[in-house]
């Protein structure tokens, strides 16, 4: 998946950023943003061998609803009156009990001008780092949009709604045993998580 998308992503990305070098328009940015988080599926996909020695193949979903937060700090470069790209790090929680640290790239637009009232809209991708169990880096993507209020100058505050997409790994359970299966008789372990989020940000 990932190398699928990184060709997208790099295009969409460098596209404002070779604008702005054009117009010459460095303004560094930096900001804060809380965000409640509502995970309302769970898609995963193992492959493994048990216990007993038979391979078992498993893959579900798991439509439920939790709760999480976020908080994260950014800072970047406004590229040009329209564009913004900004580097965001922090703590996220994605399921139950999971929380990771994300270091990602975000674009934002903004058509009515990054200091003016308006409408904004971000893209968002980067790798996750979980804080606990099955630490392996994970992919997270997001996308949406919101409301921009400018309230002096450069420092404004945004009300966003977004989809986000996050991959992991699980702590695969052996059915005989119930104990975790080793890490060499797993073929496949993959996990995804679907989230909306709310969000308020304020920006200088």
């Amino acid at each position: 998946m990932m190398k699928k998308l990184l060709p997208i992503l790099i295009v969409l990305f460098a596209i404002p950023v070779q604008d702005a070098a054009a117009k010459g328009f460095p303004h560094i940015s930096y900001g804060l943003e809380w965000s409640y988080t509502g995970t309302f599926l769970k898609s995963w996909q193992h492959n493994f061998i048990c216990s007993e020695g038979y391979r078992i193949v498993d893959s579900d979903d798991n439509w439920w609803y939790y709760s999480n937060g976020s908080l994260l700090a950014n800072a970047g470069v406004d590229l040009g009156r329209y564009f913004n790209l900004s580097v965001y790090s922090g703590l996220s929680g994605v399921y139950s009990k999971r929380w990771m640290i994300p270091v990602e790239g975000r674009l934002r637009y903004c058509p009515s001008g990054l200091d003016r009232n308006g409408p904004i809209f971000h893209l968002g991708a980067g790798a996750m780092f979980p804080t606990a169990v099955r630490r392996e880096t994970s992919l997270g993507l997001n996308l949406g949009g919101g409301y921009r209020v400018s309230v002096f100058r450069k420092i404004s505050v945004d009300f966003l709604m977004s989809m986000n997409f996050t991959t992991d790994h699980d702590q695969i359970t052996d059915p005989d045993t119930r104990k975790y299966v080793p890490t060499l008789d797993i073929t496949r372990n993959s996990a995804q998580y679907y989230a909306l989020r709310v969000t308020a940000a304020i920006n200088f």
